[in-house]
């Protein structure tokens, strides 16, 4: 065990409640970074078939534990248990190795809520792990999403795809360059304003060419979205080489005030019009809903709007279990009030 001085003043997490699943330890340790407050996580995934840290979660955890020197204890694949106690958060030069295909849009989840407070850029190289995957933010929604909204926020964050990587291998290569904030302001995104247009890229390994896979999908999505919005839609076509074959589509709606975004990954089996058609229908789905944000901006955003002084608020299509997971833990470390209120089909969340 930890000596840790100051026990009264850890935060003791069960990893078993609410969602029970990554969220809880990535939100805990990125949050236990940005306050300085040592965490104990319990029950890790204790619900899941598989219970404990997965490759992917220790990845995030050794990484946030480099930006903040942090000592750790039991983060190892399988743990049910582990602590994280924080140092001063540094700038410096992180690289982050990903076994196999874990994703890197979820270590990037922990790793950039404690990074918002930097004095100096830090520049984060990753090697390994999958741009896309199942259940996970695909980095193109990193980048054209959640980076957007983010820098409304004075919060910027570049990246680059130098290798895209997917499922069973990974083999990504991202590098990733966050700026210092000047000052970190509320978010107000109670109205989107008008939808200017919808964006996208379809990306497929180099083998997929000759069958026209991303083409397809990007017709597939341009077609459904053209036919109900008439605005712009335009989905870029993307080929590259990858350690292991795989496809996906990206696709944003770019409002006055707002971004929205949704994916969909390729599998054996399911046609390239089926991929693209899906993703476009998710779109929608949001864009009809009248939200400002989407379902999983709507996850995300409560550790980043809880770490700015002042009241923020959003609205998003409805509840998921994950807000309400990112909430409560936000809530053990961070003296902010969540208040949720009903407007016609989408859920208010309003950060004082």
């Amino acid at each position: 065990m930890i000596d840790i001085d100051d026990m009264d003043n850890m935060v003791v997490v069960d990893g078993s409640a609410g969602e029970g699943g990554g969220q809880v330890i990535r939100t805990s340790v990125a949050l236990s970074a940005l306050t300085g407050r040592p965490v104990k996580i319990t029950n890790i995934r204790a619900n899941r078939c598989m219970s404990g840290l997965r490759a992917q979660h220790v990845s995030g955890i050794n990484a946030v534990a480099d930006l903040c020197n942090a000592q750790t204890e039991c983060v190892s694949v399988g743990s049910e248990e582990i602590e994280f106690v924080p140092n001063k958060i540094e700038t410096k030069h992180i690289d982050v190795k990903i076994a196999t295909a874990g994703s890197i849009g979820l270590v990037l989840q922990a790793l950039l809520i404690p990074a918002m407070h930097i004095k100096e850029k830090i520049e984060i190289n990753i090697s390994g792990g999958a741009v896309f995957g199942k259940w996970s933010p695909p980095l193109l929604y990193t980048k054209h999403v959640l980076f957007p909204i983010l820098l409304k926020m004075g919060y910027r964050i570049d990246m680059d795809i130098l290798k895209y990587g997917y499922y069973p291998k990974g083999g990504s290569e991202v590098k990733v360059v966050v700026q210092p904030a000047k000052e970190l302001k509320t978010l107000d995104l109670s109205d989107r304003g008008r939808l200017l247009r919808i964006s996208g890229a379809a990306h497929s390994s180099s083998s997929l060419k000759k069958g026209k896979v991303s083409e397809r999908e990007a017709e597939a999505a341009e077609k459904y979205l053209s036919d109900k919005y008439g605005v712009p839609v335009n989905v870029d076509v993307k080929y590259s080489g990858t350690d292991s074959v795989g496809t996906s589509i990206v696709l944003w709606a770019e409002f006055e005030n707002t971004v929205m975004g949704a994916d969909a990954l390729g599998d054996v089996g399911v046609r390239a019009e089926t991929v693209g058609h899906s993703a476009a229908k998710i779109l929608s789905g949001f864009i009809d809903s009248g939200a400002t944000v989407d379902e999983y901006m709507g996850d995300q955003l409560p550790p980043y709007l809880a770490s700015v002084k002042g009241m923020s608020s959003y609205t998003m299509p409805e509840m998921s279990s994950h807000a309400k997971t990112n909430i409560d833990v936000v809530k053990m470390f961070l003296d902010k009030d969540f208040v949720l209120g009903k407007e016609k089909r989408c859920t208010i969340i309003t950060v004082k």
